[in-house]
């Protein structure tokens, strides 16, 4: 389901907000009125298991032995979808509860697409379960009770804020409280909508814009903690002419120059928390470009497969 181009003239948008915090009703208004098409994860595999299709069976299959349906098929589901309504003429899409944890995000971003914004409804547990117990009284789901709601909250706050904080951290999150009622929160939620379909430019447009370095010599540097890397490096630019680069020295220049993406990764190490590789990637390839040489030594860099992977996608082998 996943293979194929990916969707890149599209524009998505992730609709993200714990259950009971009001992304149905905004999503209902977002596409009458901007003209979005509304899809929902859950729905499309709900829909693919009553078509009786082959997925759809192992699926439903999954499900009934209490097992989780695999990411693949959840993206695969939603590209298919995507794919199949372009055809038709639509170009911009609303993912409603979806990624609902950084692995998803990952996948969709790298067989999918990237997302333009990702809208966030801020709610509080109290509130939620308020809205959901009243739901409950007349919806006649098993899941609107006051242990399954706790359950979910938990489960929304441990896998799908991270995703909203490495979003956030890339300037795409818009935050609105959905606290007030409806059409109060609607006037939020209208104003990033008319912003987009003005063409406005995202304040902070990601790092990794541009085209490939394909002319650069590139020399990763790699070693454990006291194995001598920065030594070395310095013999190594003495003797050969290459422009040493470390991730670290990076991301503190960038948050001691109280930028707006400093500001962000500043906020995030206080608060314990991972700053994004798509923003260290982004702040190598950066200075590659402004210092203008043409050997660079990266040092202590890539940490981890995922980096690896992004780095030579977005800059350069």
């Amino acid at each position: 389901l996943l293979d194929g181009p990916l969707l890149t003239d599209k524009e998505i948008v992730f609709v993200l907000g714990g259950p009971g915090s009001g992304k149905g009703t905004q999503c209902e208004k977002i596409v009458a009125n901007f003209g979005y098409t509304h899809l929902s994860a859950g729905d499309l595999l709900r829909a693919e298991v009553a078509s009786g299709s082959k997925v759809g069976s192992m699926c439903d299959a999954l499900m009934k032995e209490g097992k989780l349906v695999p990411m693949e098929i959840t993206i695969g589901l939603l590209k298919k979808q995507m794919a199949s309504l372009s055809d038709s003429g639509a170009a911009k899409f609303l993912l409603d509860g979806f990624p609902r944890a950084l692995d998803q995000a990952t996948v969709f971003e790298e067989k999918v697409g990237t997302c333009k914004k990702v809208l966030f409804f801020d709610c509080p547990l109290e509130t939620m379960q308020e809205r959901l117990l009243k739901r409950g009284e007349t919806s006649g789901r098993a899941d609107d009770n006051i242990d399954t709601i706790k359950k979910r909250f938990d489960t929304f706050t441990n896998q799908s804020m991270p995703v909203v904080d490495k979003y956030e951290a890339l300037g795409k999150v818009v935050k609105v409280s959905a606290v007030p009622p409806p059409d109060e929160v609607y006037s939020h939620v209208e104003a990033m909508f008319k912003e987009l379909a003005g063409g406005a430019c995202d304040e902070s447009a990601s790092l990794l814009d541009g085209p490939l370095l394909t002319d650069k010599e590139i020399v990763f540097v790699l070693g454990g903690p006291g194995s001598g890397k920065g030594t070395q490096c310095e013999k190594i630019v003495a003797n050969f002419g290459y422009t040493h680069l470390s991730a670290g020295d990076l991301l503190r220049a960038e948050v001691a120059s109280g930028s707006k993406v400093g500001s962000m990764c500043d906020a995030l190490m206080k608060e314990g928390k991972l700053v994004p590789m798509e923003i260290t990637v982004g702040l190598i390839k950066a200075h590659m470009k402004k210092c203008g040489g043409q050997k660079f030594l990266v040092d202590g860099f890539p940490r981890a497969v995922d980096q690896a992977v992004l780095f030579e996608e977005k800059v350069g082998t």
